[in-house]
């Protein structure tokens, strides 16, 4: 098989991280794969990881076009897609996120017949996506409730390369020495992209608990980068003004931050991240939006992994509660190698790199047996648009009626 995985950017995060080890994977039982991806000023470090992992990388400069009310597709990014299938001679696209999955629809798909799958890592999955190829969603909640309205997807938890995010193979001194943190001092880490619609805000939670605690062995490590970087230095900074020390230490972004993971005492996170955390070992509590953080225990797994290692609060951002979770944690030293064996544990028995590549498998072929003709291919097009337009514009109740309408 031939692969073109489709990413939505070539930023550091925890999709595109995915997307690449599992390409990576797939490369290696024998299939060929190469990545395409889209920048604005220059390609980012995941086409740089996807090249050292012996990768093609397909990178098209594509500055301020966006998914519009009026369209479904983004038209530079369709016929760059379809012009990369007919040079790699891709067999199939695997889209990463919604937006691409469009592109990709009315591009390569509807254009040459191309087979499509999508994998969708948020916290819900659109009407208005395509009703057949393959899908696949990160948790079980997502399973049932898309299977309400479409075939039911295939479920893959982020995955995890046990065997390189492994404490084991991973020293974090020399990061901590790095950052001059000394070896009596508990670091909360936290590896994440600072964007504003889903991470920043625990991140600035984190910050704003630290005054709290009133200890001074604390120190929180922030690694990554993004947009809302500036928000989260400008909290940092003020933290570290009221306590008088470097008690929030930001390292930047890093295209390898398995350091960061094992340089961690307890580790404050979210999907990807959240898991990787707990391959190596370290406790963790799961952070998410509208004031969400709850640590990741035996009594609390279950919640996790039906919904995800995220969650969605009821909006109070008092930072109280997460300080709480915190300090049990920083308070008892048995407490945190007990969860951390507990999470590595759990990583290696049911988040393997293995296990979801086998799955993916089984996606891809499914979808390289069942090709629609032209005439569903428009079909399916016109509906998704209909329901696209419906979706951007209309009021609920309105919207409700065409949706029924369309089917």
């Amino acid at each position: 098989m031939r692969l073109l995985v489709g990413l939505h950017h070539l930023e550091l995060g925890g999709s595109q991280l995915n997307a690449l080890d599992l390409a990576v994977s797939v490369r290696d039982q024998g299939h060929e794969v190469a990545i395409f991806g889209n920048y604005r000023d220059q390609p980012g470090p995941v086409a740089d990881l996807a090249r050292q992992a012996g990768l093609p990388v397909i990178a098209v400069r594509h500055d301020a076009e966006r998914l519009g009310r009026s369209r479904p597709v983004r038209p530079g990014l369709s016929r760059a897609l379809t012009g990369a299938v007919r040079d790699f001679r891709a067999d199939l696209v695997h889209a990463y996120e919604f937006s691409v999955a469009l592109d990709a629809f009315y591009g390569p798909h509807l254009r040459l017949g191309t087979p499509v799958v999508t994998t969708v890592y948020g916290m819900a999955v659109p009407r208005w996506l395509p009703r057949y190829g393959g899908l696949v969603v990160g948790t079980a909640q997502l399973v049932a409730e898309t299977a309400a309205f479409r075939p039911r997807p295939a479920l893959i938890e982020p995955p995890v390369n046990t065997d390189v995010d492994d404490p084991a193979v991973v020293d974090g001194h020399p990061f901590r020495q790095r950052h001059g943190i000394g070896p009596d001092e508990i670091v909360v880490g936290v590896v994440s992209r600072l964007e504003p619609d889903m991470k920043a805000e625990g991140v600035l939670r984190a910050i704003r608990a630290l005054p709290l605690l009133d200890d001074n062995r604390l120190r929180l490590v922030v690694t990554g980068g993004g947009p809302s970087q500036p928000d989260v230095a400008a909290e940092a900074e003020r933290a570290n003004a009221a306590l008088g020390r470097p008690a929030v230490v930001l390292t930047g972004p890093m295209d390898d931050p398995r350091a960061a993971y094992a340089a961690a005492d307890i580790a404050l996170g979210m999907g990807g991240s959240a898991l990787r955390a707990m391959a190596f070992g370290r406790p963790l509590v799961v952070l998410g939006i509208k004031g969400f953080s709850r640590t990741c225990a035996p009594e609390t797994i279950d919640y996790f992994l039906r919904r995800g290692f995220y969650g969605i609060g009821d909006g109070d951002l008092d930072p109280a509660p997460l300080a709480a979770q915190i300090s049990e944690l920083a308070g008892d030293r048995r407490l945190r190698a007990g969860r951390g064996d507990w999470g590595r544990r759990l990583v290696l028995g049911r988040f393997s790199l293995k296990a979801a590549t086998q799955t993916l498998h089984e996606v891809y072929a499914d979808a390289l047996r069942h090709r629609p003709g032209p005439g569903i291919r428009l079909r399916e097009g016109l509906r998704m648009a209909g329901h696209k337009a419906t979706a951007d514009l209309l009021p609920t109740t309105a919207r409700q009626r065409i949706r029924r309408m369309l089917g």
